[in-house]
């Protein structure tokens, strides 16, 4: 039986249309949400992120809370702490800084993302948090010029491994870049359960292993002791990729997850799906929970429609994913 179907949701301002989102959604079989926070909207419209957490909870509906930007850690909208903290940003290869764009071994930076962790769910107390697709910055010029080269993270490899960090990617700074990523998320996913032994960890990573985001391997995700989805994101429409590069990331992500006693999630695009291809979207989410997935989600409620990231036909797209929820809650 599938554990859980997700649906991101980045929420209303407006109270009054809260509501009748949230209705939609539990009617159409979804068991959550995952509900977007951006930095530069927290905790500027606080009270309307928590008005949707109470409204969902009390219909039934799970919340996780998606920390969307926040130093550009995960993916999401401009960053404000970062700029105005420029010793915490992403320093490349060749000493380009990113403005927006936190080092994850900086110190000051590590402990703002676990005070604004801790605000978040202590003021919304949702059932979890879902740690989306954290990575390093892509550089003009990968691979040959990457990041971080930081001042802090010089010194760090300096005192781990003994000799001065390289300009180029080596094996150590590879290790290194990946080992930056990982500790960090155990720090984050450690504090989400000293708030709370009940709250669900869900980390998404994206779905390859060429270090470009910094991460080579998905077998650290054996050493996170406290997180407790894993997922992943194998969008083949918008990426043009062939349906069978879909099967085999789905199993990939299954394979870690099993290893490491964890559900697994995928991710079913309801983005930028043309015209004519909505019956993809059934196909993929009924094709996961085939394989053995735990649980679905997908990005976004009502195919975001409106948006740059639209469906071409968010209607038709959005009522494919319905029906598609449907089968695999009836399976």
């Amino acid at each position: 039986m599938i554990w859980d179907v997700s649906v991101a949701y980045y929420g209303c301002p407006y109270p009054s249309h809260i509501e009748a989102d949230l209705r939609e959604i539990y009617e159409a079989g979804f068991t959550s949400i995952t509900l977007c926070i951006n930095e530069y909207e927290w905790p500027s419209i606080v009270n309307a992120k928590k008005i949707v957490v109470d409204k969902a909870q009390n219909i039934g509906l799970k919340v996780f809370v998606d920390m969307h930007g926040f130093g550009f850690f995960v993916p999401g909208h401009f960053s404000i702490a970062v700029p105005n903290n420029p010793d915490w940003c992403e320093v490349d290869s060749r000493g380009r800084i990113y403005p927006i764009r936190g080092c994850p071994n900086n110190p000051d930076y590590r402990a703002w993302l676990k005070n604004s962790v801790r605000e978040i769910v202590n003021k919304l107390k949702p059932d979890g948090v879902f740690w989306d697709e954290p990575s390093l910055i892509v550089p003009r010029g990968w691979p040959e010029v990457w990041t971080c080269r930081c001042l802090v993270c010089r010194r760090i490899f300096r005192e781990e491994y003994g000799y001065d960090m390289p300009d180029s990617l080596t094996d150590d700074v590879k290790k290194f870049r990946q080992n930056s990523l990982f500790n960090l998320l155990d720090e984050l996913t450690s504090e989400v359960k000293k708030l709370d032994r009940g709250l669900i960890n869900i980390l998404c990573l994206m779905p390859e292993h060429t270090g470009m985001h910094g991460i080579y391997s998905w077998d650290p995700v054996l050493n996170l002791k406290n997180l407790d989805v894993f997922s992943t994101d194998p969008y083949w429409i918008w990426g043009n990729r062939s349906f069978n590069w879909f099967i085999e990331w789905v199993n990939r992500a299954l394979e870690v997850s099993r290893k490491a006693n964890l559900k697994t999630q995928i991710w079913v695009e309801l983005i930028k799906v043309p015209k004519g291809r909505e019956s993809d979207v059934y196909r993929g989410v009924v094709k996961a929970v085939e394989l053995g997935a735990d649980a679905i989600a997908t990005w976004s409620f009502r195919a975001e429609e409106g948006s740059e990231l639209s469906c071409e036909d968010s209607e038709k797209a959005w009522k494919t994913m319905v029906e598609a929820v449907r089968k695999i809650r009836s399976m």
